[in-house]
């Protein structure tokens, strides 16, 4: 199995936790049964297995009060001697003993959200491999704020590494509002960034200057002018694969004249993959909130073909290990009281864990207490945009009460659902229909009867 981003760099200086000596790590070893694995430590000392497996291969720090609890379960007394500060300066991660700095490689990114990244082994695996076996189009699908961006970019990271190939990243949260009106306009946006992240200058054959663009159209349309662009000038070019990730799609769904060529031509290119091993060089990453509202012809779709992916919330581990990331003493009641507010919502728990690490008038008491009012730290602008949105619609947030309320007779396939399923504010688990979670029964509850 493949192992991806293993080491997360912290800032300059920082303390990253505390690891086990040499003499801690030897009483360990004398108390560790045989054949007794992480799995059954964490099940019956209360820790997490990440921590328990941290602790014992001594190569991330964790907190001194998880060393205490470790050392406790093998009826020890954790002493000064048995432990370190783990810090890290500059690029390279070091052990403060007091002696000679022993260098740790670390992963080389100085990007503030890499830092603060939790892995997600099973899914980076699903993504990176299809990223690199497979020709057709990878979607990733999930409400907003659910973690697909940083996750992509840990990916491209990865891919970058490797010489082979190349990578480009669009965020259409980057382009103009007149970008995303016109067809024309959205297309030479979008080659104009592709070939600006590839240098071309530099490194490929100039390509028919962009004025030239609108001349082209005339004749081809924008679709076929975009396509040649690709396959003349980008792709036969290039001797590597080139990864071409596109963010934030659900902002073409807002006009209908958009998205229906825009999503067509995508399919197209993947069917000429197919046929044409020069397309195969292009392998497209789609990420998006879905629509309900989405209309288009499934042979025209790239909705329906390549490998699709779907991030879950956080479970207790994964908060736990952010956490622990932020240097943050949460003990294993409190995490579970985070997770029965928010569950596993990724953006959620990391604003949780923020505010605790960054406001002083702020404690975890007072978060949970506050949660679901206006005065509490979810309200603006998360919650507060839901509400707008509820208020808007009204058929949706009488659908949505009738689900809090647990009176919600319809079925999955209703309209209004599926919406709801889709901007994350219910889910569908065991054959039912169920609020997200604690947080929005509670705060729509209140903000949303009188409706």
């Amino acid at each position: 199995m493949l192992s991806i981003f293993d080491n997360i760099n912290y800032q300059d200086g920082v303390i990253m936790g505390y690891i086990l000596t040499e003499a801690g790590k030897k009483k360990v070893d004398e108390k560790l049964p045989q054949g007794c694995n992480c799995s059954e430590i964490a099940r019956e000392s209360g820790l997490y297995r990440t921590t328990v497996s941290r602790i014992i291969d001594r190569n991330y720090g964790v907190r001194l009060g998880s060393l205490e609890d470790f050392f406790s379960y093998f009826d020890l007394k954790l002493e000064e001697t048995d432990y370190q500060e783990l810090k890290n300066n500059e690029n390279t991660t070091t052990i403060n003993t007091g002696e000679s700095k022993q260098p740790q490689n670390t992963n080389p990114s100085q990007n503030p959200e890499v830092q603060k990244y939790v892995k997600r082994p099973l899914i980076e695996e699903q993504l990176y491999e299809s990223l690199l076996f497979t020709n057709s189009i990878l979607r990733i699908k999930a409400p907003k704020k659910m973690g697909k961006t940083i996750l992509i970019n840990q990916v491209l990271e990865q891919v970058k590494m490797k010489k082979k190939y190349q990578t480009v990243s669009i965020s259409f949260q980057e382009a103009d509002n007149s970008h995303l009106s016109e067809l024309n306009e959205l297309l030479r946006w979008l080659y104009a960034n592709v070939s600006n992240q590839l240098n071309i200058k530099d490194k490929l054959e100039l390509p028919p200057k962009l004025n030239e663009w609108d001349n082209l159209t005339k004749t081809f349309g924008s679709k076929m002018t975009c396509t040649n662009y690709f396959e003349k000038y980008l792709l036969q070019k290039l001797n590597n694969s080139l990864f071409l990730c596109l963010d934030n799609l659900e902002l073409l769904f807002l006009n209908e004249n958009i998205y229906q060529d825009f999503l067509g031509m995508l399919r197209s290119w993947n069917d000429k993959a197919s046929r044409n091993s020069l397309w195969q060089k292009l392998r497209v990453v789609i990420s998006y909130a879905p629509n309900t509202d989405t209309k288009i012809n499934p042979n025209q779709s790239p909705f329906n073909i390549g490998t699709a992916i779907e991030l879950p919330e956080f479970n207790l581990e994964e908060v736990q290990q952010l956490a622990e990331i932020y240097q943050l003493n949460l003990d294993n009641s409190q995490v579970r009281e985070l997770m029965n507010m928010v569950e596993g919502h990724p953006y959620l728990v990391r604003l949780t864990i923020d505010s605790l690490k960054t406001r002083n008038d702020m404690t975890f008491e007072k978060i949970l207490e506050t949660a679901p009012t206006k005065d509490g730290i979810y309200h603006s602008p998360h919650l507060q945009e839901y509400l707008a949105i509820l208020k808007q619609h009204s058929d949706l947030a009488e659908v949505f009460l009738s689900i809090i309320k647990g009176n919600y007779l319809g079925n999955i396939e209703n309209h209004a659902i599926k919406t709801l399923i889709n901007l994350g504010l219910v889910k569908y688990q065991d054959g039912k229909i169920l609020v997200r979670c604690k947080l929005y029964r509670l705060y729509f509850e209140n903000y949303l009867g009188d409706i």
